[in-house]
């Protein structure tokens, strides 16, 4: 990394632009930068770490203050920087965030950029204007970080000194920014988690492998015993005792003890299985016993049995006699069938014949007669009621008239209602049909009115409308004028930028062509400009070279700007006259304060649609009043109508009711105590009928009684010749065929028991003694017995069975979790001590931790470099050296510095040196750590070196030392710039930048070369 050009604007304590061409400083690598306290000496190199990270070191960048207080408010903060990186040649622009002033007043925030360009041979190029993808770009190239970047390069006030005598923690966290150690925490917290982890791992397999045990002692029925080392659960014990059990081959004890249990319970199944076929014999000895005692009982059950049936048969001998002296007399009884059957027909006959009379007479009542009446005076009453059907049968026509008379009446009534419910029915629809009338005569002047105002309001919504169209517009093109003002302002400032750097390029091409002319001077060839042939003074040129391209160029550019300034400008115009004519489009249109207008614009809307709702009811509403006309017409009609019809029905309902009361009148006087014809006819029809009946009935009786009477003599003979007293007791010797059946039926089976019951009786079967009994509770209780005795057994031998087969599944589970925990718990205690040491405890002798091994490490090797440039200071006196230093707390930090006094040969505490002591000490720190971080950022070459560090201490002797230090640090070409107020410099650094500082700001001079 090699500087080249430095230009500041507005930042710091520097309100205007200054510059710093660091390529024309270290001609000499050498140069000085002093000026006042407070004058911005600093501030230059902070503008440098500026431009190439977009932070500043320290405390400075923590305020975040870097715009010049005193600076133009219209004048941008910036910092440009031209750099090499590596091979590549870089411009760099950066612009803090700022506020900046607004031409209606107020401020406005701008936000941080930045310009990244490259020298590509035909000028730069702008490679990125991002923060971050230029950001990568420079870090890509820097090779280090900012922190290490102000460390290596930007040696700062003071600050050495304080990490000289820092303690070991605050000398850490230096140490610890500049050289990442981030990682190296990283691993020890990843140990020490992965040891948890472990730990944890350990526990939760000595937990299962206990929950395991405790399964195996309940499957086994058999107490817990003594747990042994693998079953400690506390995260230490358990992974030390493990392994301790695994060196003495204790691991396998639970497996062990689950294979004697399950051998146990193997040996128990036999013995289990060997009991259950003993109780299964004799079980079947017992069934045995009982099947013998139930034949036996069955046989004596069998004779007792027959001998009770045989006994129940003797006693059912006398009801079998007497069927059969039954089944001797119904065959005798068979040949007077006949008589009897005639004998039970005429009887039935005669009392049918009885009862249909006395039903006859029983109807004689109702048609006024008594039920005693003779035949002959039945016959009279019957030749009475036919001479007065004859007399009735002449009325028939005067009923006839009478019923088409009712008939009119009732029709005519019929239509008075009728007529009457239409008149009731008009009347209340001419009550009710006005208010409906009034109501669609208001509605339908409503829709009118509504259609009437509907145009000038939707007339007032377009101007609305129009008008919100314009603020609209109002504000977009505010905004975009906003925009345009913007661009043309930092098109102003990059204007401004190009045209002074075409100035300078063109003042610098004056140079450059002074220099070519010099360059072609020969003595005694006469000049070209003044023709002397003499050249005492020819002027070498003290600036790059600028070719006329270049300067063509940058006025190119210049003028692109300035007309890229002018389009903004005519835009920035136009947009003006825009925003203008939408003002005053605004104003003409006379709405008063646009700041409601959008609620205006939506009550109007409503308002509108109000009315256009009520507009189009307007012909739907003259519909419905034109109805509501028709309605009161049609009820009118039907009032008339009904009117009409009531008049001309009154006098015909009169007419109609004098007919009905004369031919009633008529009727009365022949019908006497009936209702009607009708009635009276059906009346006299009746008579005539019942009579006839009774009469017919009577005869019918008389004829019965004289059958019945013979057929009873002619059963009385054949009953006698019969062989029965008479015909009595030959009806009762009669029996039907379904009782002849069943009789012999029983008879036979009788007969066939009896001889059933004797075969059976004499059958060597039932040739047993029926005393004493068969005692069968006493064979199935001992059944009983035996099938519980070996119920018990099979359960015993299941419950053992469950166990043998609990324990061989458990057996595999138990082998598989030993298995386990043993290779786990070694590498828990291999992981274990791995984080202890890296922790800086166990085997760890220096109680260091990773971390601060490894810083101490790098410091070692900081002071191992520091040592050189301090010994060359102090003529070989002091040499830097670190030690492990002193334990506390039980770990040691590592990070402890000392001087080696070779005067004395005693290493002692830095705070034990001088003033000046410390300052070279610092100084040679800083030049150390500085090597040491260019190594440990990969070697990148930093051909710059600044040190802002105070000389004041120092002895002219002294600062003889340490300016040849500094001198030796300009080998390869690096550039070397000291910051500091010390008078005495100035006279041994020639090359120098003045900082003057002053009430308007802080300005700098470039002398000595």
């Amino acid at each position: 990394m090699r500087p080249h050009h430095l230009i500041v604007q507005a930042f710091g304590p520097f309100p205007d632009t200054v510059e710093l061409d660091l390529d024309r400083l270290s001609g000499g690598g050498l140069f000085l930068l002093h000026g006042d306290t407070g004058s911005g000496k600093t501030t230059l190199l902070d503008a440098l770490g500026f431009a190439l990270y977009g932070k500043v070191p320290g405390v400075r960048g923590k305020v975040g203050r870097l715009r010049a207080d005193r600076a133009d408010p219209a004048v941008r903060t910036s910092v440009i920087l031209t750099v090499t990186l590596g091979s590549r040649l870089l411009r760099i622009t950066r612009h803090p965030a700022q506020e900046q002033p607004k031409r209606g007043g107020g401020t406005r925030t701008v936000n941080a950029s930045v310009v990244l360009e490259e020298d590509r041979g035909s000028g730069f190029e702008t490679l990125s204007t991002r923060l971050d993808e230029a950001g990568a770009e420079l870090d890509a190239l820097l090779g280090m970080s900012a922190d290490q970047f102000f460390q290596v390069v930007l040696l700062p006030q003071g600050e050495f000194a304080t990490f000289l005598r820092a303690k070991s923690d605050d000398r850490r966290e230096v140490l610890q920014r500049l050289f990442g150690t981030q990682r190296f925490r990283a691993v020890e917290g990843w140990l020490k988690d992965r040891s948890a982890s472990l730990a944890g791992q350990v526990a939760e397999q000595h937990a299962a492998l206990e929950r395991l045990r405790h399964r195996v002692a309940q499957a086994a029925d058999v107490p817990l015993p003594a747990a042994g080392p693998e079953s400690d659960s506390s995260e230490t014990g358990s992974v030390e005792n493990v392994a301790a059990a695994d060196d003495v081959g204790a691991v396998g004890t639970a497996t062990g003890w689950v294979r004697v249990l399950t051998d146990q319970a193997k040996v128990a199944e036999q013995a289990a299985d060997e009991q259950v076929r003993g109780c299964e014999q004799l079980r079947e000895q017992a069934r045995d016993v009982k099947n013998e005692t139930d034949r036996l009982a069955d046989r004596q059950r069998r004779r007792r049995t027959a001998l009770q049936r045989q006994a129940a048969l003797a006693a059912g001998a006398p009801e079998v006699d007497a069927l059969r002296a039954d089944l001797t007399a119904a065959g005798r009884a068979d040949g007077l069938a006949g008589a009897l059957a005639a004998v039970a027909e005429r009887t039935e006959e005669q009392a049918a014949a009885v009862a249909a009379e006395a039903l006859r007479r029983a109807g004689l009542p109702a048609v006024g007669l008594a039920t005693d009446l003779t035949p002959t005076a039945l016959r009279e009453s019957a030749e009475q009621a036919g001479k007065r059907l004859v007399r009735l049968e002449g009325l028939s026509e005067v009923d006839d008239d009478l019923s088409s008379t009712v008939q009119a009446r009732a029709a005519a009534g019929t239509e008075l209602d009728q007529a009457t419910a239409i008149l009731a029915e008009a009347g209340a629809g001419l009550a009710a049909l006005p208010p409906r009338h009034a109501r669609a005569v208001e509605q339908l002047e409503v829709a009118r009115r509504a259609a009437e105002r509907l145009p000038a309001i939707q007339a007032r919504l377009a101007v609305l409308q129009d008008a919100a169209d314009e603020a609209a517009g109002l504000a977009r093109a505010a905004e975009e004028l906003t925009g345009l003002r913007e661009r043309r302002l930092t098109s102003g400032e990059r204007q401004l930028s190009l045209r002074t750097r075409a100035e300078d390029l063109r003042e610098q091409r004056f140079t450059s062509i002074f220099a070519e002319l010099s360059a072609q001077l020969e003595d005694g060839v006469p000049c070209e400009v003044c023709g002397s042939t003499e050249h005492p003074d020819p002027y070498l040129g003290d600036a790059d070279e600028v070719t006329r391209e270049q300067t063509d160029a940058a006025q190119g550019e210049a003028d692109q700007a300035r007309e890229a300034f002018d389009r903004l400008t005519v835009a920035v115009e136009v947009a003006e006259a825009t925003v203008a004519a939408h003002e005053r489009r605004l104003s003409t249109a006379d709405l008063g304060d646009l700041t409601g207008l959008a609620a205006t614009l939506v009550v109007t809307e409503q308002d509108r649609g109000q009315l256009a709702l009520e507009a189009a009811t307007r012909d739907a509403r003259a519909a419905t009043l034109a109805d509501i006309e028709d309605e009161l017409r049609q009820a009118e009609q039907s009032r008339l109508r009904a009117d009409t019809a009531l008049a001309a029905l009154t006098p015909r309902l009169a007419e109609l009711d004098q007919r009905v009361s004369r031919l009633t009148a008529r009727l009365a006087g022949e019908l006497g105590e009936q209702a009607d014809l009708a009635g009276a006819q059906a009346a006299a029809a009746a008579v005539e009928q019942v009579c006839d009946a009774v009469v017919e009935a009577a005869g019918t009786s008389v004829g019965a009684a004289r059958e019945l009477d013979r057929a009873r003599k002619q059963l009385q003979r054949q009953a006698v010749a019969a062989g029965f007293s008479g015909p009595e007791q030959a009806a009762e010797a009669v029996r039907d065929a379904a009782f002849c059946v069943d009789a012999q039926a029983r008879v036979q089976d009788h007969a066939e028991q009896v001889a059933a019951v004797r075969e059976e009786l004499a059958s060597p079967e039932l040739e047993v003694a029926l005393e004493p009994a068969a005692d069968t509770s006493t064979s199935e209780a001992a059944v009983r017995e035996r099938e519980t005795a070996l119920q018990s057994a099979v359960g015993g031998a299941s419950l053992v069975r469950q166990r043998h087969h609990a324990l061989l599944a458990l057996l595999p589970e138990v082998e598989a979790a030993e298995q386990v925990l043993a290779p786990l718990a070694a590498r828990a205690v291999e992981v274990r001590a791995l984080a202890e040491l890296c922790s800086g405890a166990g085997a760890n002798t220096l109680k260091m931790t990773l971390t601060s091994f490894v810083l101490a490490a790098r410091l070692e090797e900081v002071a191992a470099a520091a040592t050189l440039p301090l010994l060359r200071m102090t003529q070989g006196r002091y040499a830097l050296v670190h030690s492990d230093g002193a334990v506390k707390g039980g770990t040691r930090s590592g990070l402890e510095l000392l001087v080696r006094d070779s005067w004395t040969g005693e290493d002692r505490p830095v705070s034990t040196l001088s003033g000046g002591e410390t300052f070279q000490a610092s100084l040679a720190l800083a030049l150390g750590l500085a090597e040491v971080v260019q190594a440990e950022a990969g070697g990148a070459r930093l051909d710059a070196l600044f040190v802002d560090e105070g000389f004041g201490s120092l002895d002219e002797e002294t600062l003889d030392e340490v300016m040849d230090v500094l001198d030796g640090l300009r080998e390869g070409g690096r550039v070397v710039g000291v910051v500091s107020h010390v008078a005495e410099l100035r006279s041994r650094i020639p090359a120098q930048v003045r900082v003057t500082k002053g009430r308007a700001g802080s300005t700098l001079e470039v002398l000595g070369c």
